[in-house]
């Protein structure tokens, strides 16, 4: 992705509680990207209860500011969390990286991804993992990083249990 010189400073910055009304409206923008409009569920409340107030919190989240940006500041974030591979120790799995549109091709996405990669490198992750729809053309800058389709190159498939399926799933753990 080329970067220009739209913004003279871009801050990569831990999201505190208050960011998570922005946060929930980039969170509907990114479904709305990936044409899964109806897909989010959670409010900032619950981001707030879940990522500050929890203890341990459920993820972590770094924000983008952009102090140029017309709209708001605030015009990306990254939303992740630590998960453990049985193979290769401590690993950190990247659940969103969004930019809004508007501010996109400026260098935004890049810092965020690398902070990510920073905080995944200085926790002891062995890796850091994410998900990218097929026709996503983010694709091609992770791909740039170094990133490997698991799909393609190890034939993995991405599985979930939900709703239904999942309470059913539990109700038979005591049967």
């Amino acid at each position: 992705m080329g970067e220009n010189k739209k913004y003279s400073d871009i801050k990569i910055r831990p999201a505190k509680g208050d960011d998570m009304d922005a946060v929930a409206e980039m969170i509907q923008e990114l479904a709305d990207f990936e044409k899964m409009s109806d897909g989010p569920k959670i409010s900032a409340k619950d981001l707030r209860r879940d990522g500050f107030e929890a203890k341990p919190p459920a993820f972590q989240c770094l924000v983008a500011e952009v102090e140029e940006s017309a709209k708001n500041p605030i015009v990306g974030y990254a939303l992740y969390f630590p998960t453990y591979s049985t193979w290769q120790g401590r690993a950190m799995m990247l659940e969103d990286l969004y930019v809004r549109s508007s501010d996109r091709k400026c260098g935004v996405g890049k810092k965020l991804f690398n902070a990510v990669a920073k905080e995944a490198s200085s926790s002891g992750c062995s890796r850091l993992e994410f998900h990218v729809l097929e026709w996503n053309d983010a694709r091609s800058f992770y791909e740039g990083k170094g990133a490997i389709n698991l799909t393609s190159s190890e034939q993995w498939c991405y599985y979930r249990l939900s709703g239904d399926a999942l309470q059913q799933a539990a109700n038979e753990a005591d049967s």
